[in-house]
């Protein structure tokens, strides 16, 4: 143990020794320790986990996977973008090969069969016959060939297109005067006079009797599988419900005069009770041309539609497959 004299000696050369050294430190600037802190801690955290824990275990390939998975899934990079509004539009011909559907066609030019019905007038999508010239733009939208007294204004309100966006396309220097024959393009617009699946074939949509078991109206003792819907029509036109070929018309029963429409895919529509028939056998009609009209023949208990929903054979429920809109 050191004497008194030498204990105050040592604790005040100490003194003097943290009093240069703190006058030492004072002339470092701040941000430099800082710096140095840091880093000293960032190695002692480097090292001490080796030194506790051993050596480092390998991941799991599952895990990892999933890892990298979740930064793709999360990098902006895979982030929805819109479609570049300034593309340049173009315009190819394409010629309908054997053997060629409109889905075909639509997916190898990325577009969708609304654009290429809407822009060719077509009046099907289940049916194109091989060698017809298809007009295929590179967007989703329709050509539209301007006719005597069309506007911007109504165009764009018809096919519910902001007009801007319309003469943003056409690069249209007066969208007040559009010469007559003049072809634009009308971005993201769908054909108004196509629809898909069944067209309802009446102007009303009165059903008196649905699909299935009924009571005969004829005798209410016995029961009967109704096999279509009885859709209140007073004498008035029906119309196809979608495109096909008229494989028969005439008499056909307690039916009456009737008209079946063979479509494509196996499927076919039956039109009854008919007071009159304006297509003949053999003949292809558009979907929503009128073929016949309604009426009161065969046993029936009035004026009515009797109609009927086939594929391949079986009957179906028209009313699950016809337009709702």
């Amino acid at each position: 143990m050191l004497p008194n004299n030498d204990m105050a000696s040592l604790a005040g050369e100490t003194r003097s020794r943290f009093k240069r050294a703190g006058t030492f430190f004072s002339r470092i600037p701040r941000k430099f320790l800082l710096v140095i802190s840091a880093a000293l801690a960032l190695s002692l955290i480097a090292i001490i986990p080796n030194l506790t824990n051993g050596p480092e275990e390998p991941i799991d390939p599952i895990l990892q996977d999933d890892i990298e998975k979740n930064k793709i899934l999360q990098s902006s990079n895979t982030d929805y973008s819109n479609p570049d509004a300034k593309e340049k539009l173009v315009i190819v011909e394409h010629v309908v090969k054997p053997g060629e559907n409109l889905s075909v066609i639509a997916r190898d030019y990325g577009i969708s069969i609304d654009t290429i019905c809407g822009s060719n007038n077509l009046r099907s999508y289940d049916f194109i016959r091989a060698g017809t010239r298809l007009k295929i733009p590179n967007k989703d939208g329709i050509l539209y060939r301007m006719r005597g007294g069309n506007n911007i204004t109504g165009i764009a309100k018809k096919y519910r297109v902001s007009i801007e966006k319309i003469i943003a396309e056409n690069d249209l220097k007066n969208p007040d005067f559009v010469q007559k024959d003049s072809v634009i393009f009308i971005p993201d617009a769908k054909p108004q006079n196509i629809i898909r699946g069944f067209m309802w074939p009446t102007r009303g949509r009165y059903i008196t009797c649905g699909y299935g078991w009924r009571r005969n109206p004829f005798n209410r003792k016995y029961r009967e599988f109704h096999q279509g819907l009885d859709i209140r029509a007073r004498y008035e036109w029906i119309r196809a419900s979608k495109y096909g070929k008229v494989t028969y018309t005439g008499w056909m029963g307690g039916y009456g005069n009737a008209v079946i429409i063979a479509h494509p895919g196996g499927w076919k529509t039956l039109y009854a009770h008919l007071s009159r028939i304006i297509v003949r056998r053999g003949q292809y009609v558009k979907q929503g041309q009128t073929i016949a009209r309604s009426g009161n023949t065969g046993r029936s208990t009035g004026p009515h539609l009797h109609y009927e929903i086939i594929k391949s054979g079986r009957n179906k429920n028209p009313y699950t497959y016809l337009h709702k809109k």
